[in-house]
């Protein structure tokens, strides 16, 4: 017999229809032999309504009233659900978030969870219950209790922390799409199903917009090695698969606040290739990276710095045998990027290389959402005297290159900083694996977020701490960060050597995060 999570999203249960059709396939799997916990969220568009009204009243509404207001839309689905289950003849309980007992930090509307007390979830299914509890709520750890929510997302988070919790031996996530696609089906109509993903894949894609799935939920599943799949509402297709990596063992306290970082990484084997001055128009990235590919030359971090005037810099990373190659290639290249632009042109654009280069990384699904992660990087490595010289983040990495005589300072830096007692070199990933070759393409999927902004911070002294500086900044003011560029390009202001530093965070704290950096740059 199995214990099973199942999680239905809000358009799944978004009327009395669909929660009596939801109930039926409850009792199905529990007719297979298998114990239930379902977690739903609030019917169709209801919490959009609640948000609304609250809007009606405030606009600017404390955060614990949105938590208490927020919280009824799943104490209603829960308790139609159980209904629904009772009447078809199957014993059922529906509980709030309180009276499961997840605990989570005092943070309204974006809580993370602490821990989860299981006594009473396994006293119900020892009865032969269906437990149905509230997805995206939880209660405080004070002394006062307080509601809580986890934010967008909360009720994949809510189903994938029990599935932990309660060491169940998988955790389905039921929705209005057949699993994973490729791409959004609304955007792209031959979007394919994957039958399997990496959760270090699907975080990346998670992370980039695509919502099918929640970053925390894909965190937690990684961080405990709980299999998830998606699957459909309306069909029995097989779905998609989220496999983890077998974990090493962790704590159920402190939950989603464990160890964020799992590893310090480096590589001593690169070069760094720099187009300073190249004209900032489309195409000119595909066709300096199509040349390179017909060289069959492996790139391996990208920035392009913030565009200045009519150009833009381009700087690349590869491995050092390949480096006289890749200056081959990109000095070959630029008479032809800027036949049409060179009299504009301030200045002509050049080729630097730079072999003295290596790469230290840390790694782990931990950060996600965390802003004080890449901060507490920067600030470590400014502590022991390292300069960064380029910068390349995901949601579950982040990479700086350093020279490469500060490399060891760097990882032992790091890893005191973040308790880590090894580290490795990245070997990579061997496309030629079978275990691998999950799909023929390379790519896994697209995703699209448009809900970002740019900030971008000009002049920054070139020197070891500013960037920490920065995101210590805007970690204070609870803002977190996504995307990383530090210019290659450095300019002379004032006697002083600086570079250019831009940012994406989330739409709506854009305006905070310039705000708070503006009081901050004298």
């Amino acid at each position: 017999m199995a214990l099973i999570v199942q999680k239905y999203g809000g358009t799944s249960i978004g009327s009395v229809d669909r929660i009596q059709a939801v109930a039926q396939r409850i009792i199905g799997t529990v007719k297979a032999g298998n114990s239930v916990v379902v977690v739903v969220s609030a019917m169709g568009k209801t919490t959009d309504g609640l948000v609304k009204l609250a809007s009606e009243i405030s606009a600017n509404p404390s955060r614990r009233e949105l938590d208490m207001l927020l919280s009824t839309g799943e104490q209603v689905t829960i308790a139609l659900l159980s209904m629904a289950l009772q009447e078809a003849g199957q014993p059922a309980v529906s509980l709030t978030g309180a009276q499961v007992g997840i605990i989570t930090e005092t943070a309204h509307t974006r809580a993370r969870i602490l821990k989860i007390e299981t006594d009473r979830l396994n006293h119900h299914l020892n009865q032969g219950e269906v437990v149905v509890v509230a997805g995206f709520q939880g209660i405080s750890n004070a002394e006062v209790l307080e509601i809580t929510t986890l934010g967008r997302g909360g009720s994949d988070t809510s189903a994938v922390a029990l599935a932990a919790a309660l060491k169940a031996d998988f955790c389905e996530i039921y929705t209005d799409v057949p699993g994973i696609l490729t791409a959004d089906p609304r955007l792209v109509e031959d979007a394919k199903l994957m039958g399997e993903i990496t959760c270090d894949e699907m975080l990346e894609l998670a992370s980039l917009g695509a919502k099918v799935l929640h970053p925390r939920a894909v965190e937690i599943a990684r961080n405990y090695g709980i299999p998830l799949v998606v699957r459909s509402s309306w069909a029995d297709d097989p779905g998609t698969w989220v496999t983890s990596p077998t974990p090493q063992p962790r704590p159920l306290d402190g939950l989603e606040i464990a160890r964020p970082v799992d590893a310090v990484e480096f590589d001593i084997d690169q070069a760094k290739v720099a187009l300073l001055r190249v004209p900032d128009r489309p195409g000119v990235a595909a066709r300096l990276f199509g040349e390179i590919s017909i060289q069959h030359l492996d790139v391996d971090l990208i920035i392009q710095s913030i565009h200045e005037g009519n150009s833009n810099d381009i700087a690349f990373t590869v491995v050092k045998n390949s480096l006289n190659r890749a200056e081959a290639v990109s000095s070959a290249i630029i008479p032809a990027l800027t036949v049409d632009q060179a009299p504009s042109l301030e200045k002509a654009p050049e080729v630097m290389v730079e072999q003295k280069i290596a790469k230290v990384t840390i790694a782990g699904a931990g950060m996600i959402g965390r802003p004080g992660v890449a901060a507490q990087m920067f600030s470590s490595l400014a502590d022991a005297g390292v300069n960064i010289q380029m910068i390349s983040t995901s949601e579950v990495k982040v990479s700086c290159v350093v020279n490469q005589q500060d490399c060891d300072r760097a990882i032992a830096t790091l890893c005191e900083a973040f308790d880590i007692h090894q580290s490795g070199v990245r070997t990579g990933v061997d496309l030629q694996d079978p275990k691998l070759a999950i799909e023929d393409s390379p790519v896994r999927g697209v995703a699209l977020d448009l809900k970002q902004a740019r900030v971008a911070v000009r002049h920054v002294p070139d020197r070891p701490g500013m960037a920490a500086q920065i995101f210590q900044l805007l970690a204070q003011h609870n803002i977190s960060v996504d995307m990383i560029i530090q210019s290659q390009r450095c300019r002379v202001v004032n006697g002083i050597m600086t570079r250019d530093i831009a940012f994406t965070v989330a739409q709506m704290d854009g305006e905070a995060a310039k705000a708070a950096l503006q009081t901050a740059a004298p």
